[in-house]
């Protein structure tokens, strides 16, 4: 049977993981046109103007997938089984394989076993030659995070990487069931006061949240994020591109609270020019 291209692109989409549709904040379906489908696939490196095109990029892709022992990455929730895919030609079944997993933790496992004896999820022809694709089950032990994973059969080797996930996000126990809370979200950077140096700091926030906890008795203060970013005018200058998560920005630093701050003349002078000028815009905005 000739499929159409409204069928390849329906299958295009799924294997290549495009959503067929979402809902919107009303409430109201929006399903994936084929001109939205056909822009992703592009933006893929797949050409999807024809079904030619589509049958060839979806059979390099089930090629791909076949002629790998496992997979790029694969993804499970925690309270799924811990199994993995293995495919490959049906004559290498019996060769000696070794499984490897290393741990987030670094500490590892080596599992053998023969493949022949293991459950078949699926078969496929490819040039005539056969392909199986086996489940093998993992330690159920394997605990959340980001875990390698090393297969060896006779002279092949391949790697993945096995990401256990929670089922879910953490919710905190007040926001539960029915719970709710109210409280205030802003960006430190732009907190103004009469202390600060031009840029709200951590001083300015542990008043923000005393006020918020006490006067407005509120649970919560959401914040921009405070990491070290990178200043590489004009791209990249955002705290949502940071260096790194373990840093935080120097520039939310409460400069009159470190300890060296009374003995560094230069802060001294910084200070004095601050006051001066914060004087001067007292006296211009006097009626």
């Amino acid at each position: 049977m000739v499929e159409t291209l409204d069928q390849l692109l329906d299958q295009a989409a799924s294997t290549f993981g495009i959503e067929p549709g979402f809902w919107d904040i009303w409430g109201n379906y929006r399903s994936t046109s084929n001109a939205t489908r056909q822009a992703l696939l592009g933006a893929m490196g797949v050409a999807s103007d024809t079904p030619d095109h589509l049958e060839t990029a979806l059979d390099r892709r089930s090629r791909r997938e076949w002629e790998s022992l496992l997979p790029p990455s694969l993804v499970v929730s925690e309270s799924a089984p811990r199994t993995l895919p293995v495919s490959l030609p049906e004559d290498l079944l019996r060769e000696r394989t070794v499984l490897t997993i290393r741990r987030e933790d670094n500490s590892s496992d080596e599992l053998h076993f023969e493949l022949d004896q293991l459950p078949s999820v699926a078969t496929a022809q490819l040039d005539g030659r056969a392909f199986v694709r086996k489940q093998v089950a993992l330690p159920g032990n394997l605990p959340l995070g980001y875990h390698d994973v090393t297969l060896r059969v006779g002279a092949v080797t391949s790697e993945t990487r096995y990401i256990v996930t929670p089922d879910r996000a953490f919710t905190h126990p007040n926001l539960g069931g029915t719970g709710r809370a109210a409280g205030i979200s802003l960006s430190l950077y732009g907190v103004r006061s009469a202390r600060n140096w031009g840029c709200g700091d951590f001083r300015d926030l542990q008043a923000l949240i005393d006020w918020v906890a006490q006067e407005l008795q509120a649970s919560f203060v959401g914040l921009n994020p405070l990491h070290a970013i990178h200043n590489r005018r004009p791209f990249n200058t955002s705290p949502y591109l940071p260096n790194c998560i373990f840093y935080q920005n120097f520039i939310y630093l409460d400069v009159e609270g470190i300890a060296d701050y009374p003995r560094c003349r230069r802060a001294q002078r910084l200070r004095w020019k601050k006051e001066t000028c914060a004087e001067i815009e007292s006296l211009r905005a006097a009626p």
